[in-house]
C-alpha cells in the first residue's frame, strides 16, 4: 500500500484530471457532471461547468487558470480561477473537429500537449494523433500514431504517454518540431489488462503510472525498471499528481480522491 495513504473525498462522482493551484488548493474535473471541484481545506465547491465531459486538467502557473480537456465538447478549455469564466482554446484541426480530448500537459514554453484518442470498441486499437497548441494558439500534431494515447507527463525533457490499447508506456523528445523526426520509444510495457491512463512524475524522476484495468499505480524509475506496484481492493485509479512529495490520485470506481506521501 502507499505510505500515509488518505481518502480526502467519495462526493465527486466520477472524478478523472486533478491538479494543485500555488496555494494548494485542489481542482478536480467530474466526468459525469460536467462540474469543477475545488477542494480547500475541508470544503469542497463547484468552481465551474464546462457543460461538457472535463477530463485531464492542469493548473497553469503563468496564466493563473486552470486548462482543460473536454471529450464532450470535443476541446480544450481555459478557465478562470478568478470569476471561473470559460473560453475555449481550441477544438479542431486543419478544419476537422478533435475526437475529444483526454488529458494534459503545460511544458516550460506554455506549450500545451495534450491526447486526443478515438473511442471505438474494442478490438479497434484506436490509432490516434496527440496534439500541441502553443501560447499563439497554433495547433500541430506532436505524434501522429498511437494506440488510444491517454495520461501525459513530462521530465528532464521527454513527454511520458500511455499507450492504453498497446498497454505500455512510450516517451518522446519534447523540444522536437519535426514530425518525421520523433519517434516514441517504449519505456515500459504492462500485462493484460493494465490499460494505462493517468500519469505523474516525482522530484526524483520516477515515473507513477496508474493501471485502472487491475486496480493498481506502478512506480517505475528514470531506466524503465518497476521499483514498486500499489495495489488496492475496489477501486480503479484514473489519474494522479504529485506536488510537494504528496501524491493525489482520483478512483473513478469509488467516486474518491485519496492522498499519500512519498
Amino acid at each position: 500500500m502507499p505510505k500515509d495513504l488518505k481518502e480526502i473525498s467519495s462526493s465527486i462522482p466520477h472524478p478523472e484530471g486533478i491538479t494543485i493551484d500555488e496555494e494548494n488548493n485542489i481542482y478536480v474535473s467530474s466526468a459525469s457532471s460536467g462540474n469543477i471541484f475545488l477542494l480547500k481545506g475541508n470544503q469542497i465547491d463547484i468552481h465551474a461547468n464546462t457543460r461538457g465531459r472535463p477530463l485531464g486538467i492542469a493548473f497553469s502557473k503563468n496564466l493563473n487558470c486552470l486548462i482543460v480537456a473536454d471529450a464532450l465538447r470535443k476541446s480544450i478549455l481555459r478557465i478562470s480561477l478568478g470569476n471561473a469564466s470559460i473560453s475555449k482554446l481550441c477544438d479542431s484541426y486543419e478544419g476537422l473537429d478533435l475526437n475529444g480530448p483526454s488529458d494534459l500537459v503545460i511544458n516550460e514554453d506554455q506549450d500545451v500537449i495534450f491526447t486526443d484518442p478515438l473511442r471505438n470498441p474494442y478490438p479497434n486499437p484506436c490509432i490516434s494523433p496527440v496534439y500541441k497548441l502553443n501560447k499563439r494558439h497554433e495547433l500541430e500534431i506532436f505524434i501522429a500514431d498511437l494506440a488510444f494515447p491517454s495520461g501525459i507527463t513530462i521530465s528532464e525533457n521527454r513527454v511520458f504517454i500511455s499507450e492504453t490499447r498497446a498497454n505500455r508506456l512510450v516517451t518522446l523528445e519534447s523540444n522536437d518540431n519535426d514530425e518525421e523526426k520523433i519517434e516514441p520509444q517504449m519505456f515500459r510495457r504492462f500485462a493484460e489488462p493494465g490499460n494505462p491512463d493517468g500519469i505523474t512524475v516525482d522530484d526524483d524522476g520516477n515515473i507513477y503510472q496508474t493501471l485502472p484495468g487491475i486496480g493498481a499505480i506502478a512506480v517505475i524509475n528514470k531506466d524503465g525498471e518497476m521499483k514498486n506496484i500499489y495495489h488496492m481492493e475496489s477501486w480503479k485509479p484514473s489519474n494522479i499528481h504529485f506536488k510537494d512529495g504528496v501524491f493525489y490520485v482520483t478512483d473513478r470506481l469509488g467516486s474518491r480522491i485519496f492522498k499519500f506521501s512519498k
